[in-house]
């Protein structure tokens, strides 16, 4: 009879969640929160069920968005200038944050049902989290849209760039959400599966209703004028290949 003395291999352990499911280290400063959502997001979480500081999170979460969103919202304006340079990121930061808040009732619902007993609080963090990482990514990609935007004058190819880059962004906030409800002990993600594409059309929805947020036009906005986004779409890009 012989012993078998081989030993696990730690790299089979690494990028288990259950071990990044630990508490929040360095305090909730704007730096740290930044780092530990590039780094180690589900340390939030942990900190956001466990902790007592859930709110104070959310707060520093959304700064970090509102930061952020403004810098790419103003890189955006370049591409007209003028009073786009306000217009937009005041467009883009208040539409994501309106969209995230009509959005929250739905995912605290899913959650629910799909068996994650977690605070509201800790439901609000993750719906900050998502806004927070992908405005993060954004800002990073804030140089490729401002050399576009400045040597540009197509402003459908600026807009399907923008559209790209927000799906790219807000597909890695849907994976942290996936995993955070993994890690909390949320039995069944498919719902989320369902409020991601809730969430995906609201937004995309929400930059036709705030129009225009790229090019230029007479009026601030065009609330009178009810479109729906494929309409929209189709319109701009029939009008730049007439």
């Amino acid at each position: 009879m012989t012993m078998n003395t081989s030993k696990p291999n730690p790299g089979n352990y690494r990028g288990n969640r259950d071990d990044e499911y630990v508490p929040l280290e360095g305090g909730t400063s704007f730096s740290n929160l930044i780092g530990k959502l590039l780094r180690k997001p589900l340390s939030i979480f942990h900190e956001l069920e466990t902790g007592n500081l859930s709110w104070q999170i959310h707060g520093v979460l959304i700064l970090v968005a509102v930061v952020c969103l403004s810098v790419f919202g103003f890189v955006v304006g370049t591409f007209s200038w003028g009073s786009q340079l306000w217009s937009a990121p005041l467009k883009i930061v208040s539409g994501l944050i309106f969209s995230a808040l009509i959005c929250l009732p739905s995912l605290y619902i899913f959650t629910c049902i799909g068996g994650l007993e977690a605070r509201f609080s800790s439901v609000v963090g993750m719906l900050c989290s998502i806004v927070a990482l992908s405005s993060l990514l954004l800002v990073g990609f804030a140089p490729v849209v401002w050399l576009f935007s400045v040597s540009s004058t197509s402003t459908v190819f600026i807009g399907f760039m923008l559209l790209t880059l927000w799906m790219i962004c807000v597909g890695f906030g849907f994976t942290l959400i996936f995993r955070a409800g993994k890690a909390m002990g949320m039995t069944n993600t498919g719902h989320l599966l369902v409020w991601c594409m809730i969430f995906l059309l609201v937004t995309v929805q929400m930059t036709t209703s705030l129009r225009p947020i790229v090019g230029e036009s007479d009026s601030l906005f065009n609330f009178g004028e009810k479109k729906f986004f494929l309409q929209y779409w189709s319109e701009q890009l029939q009008q730049a290949t007439d």
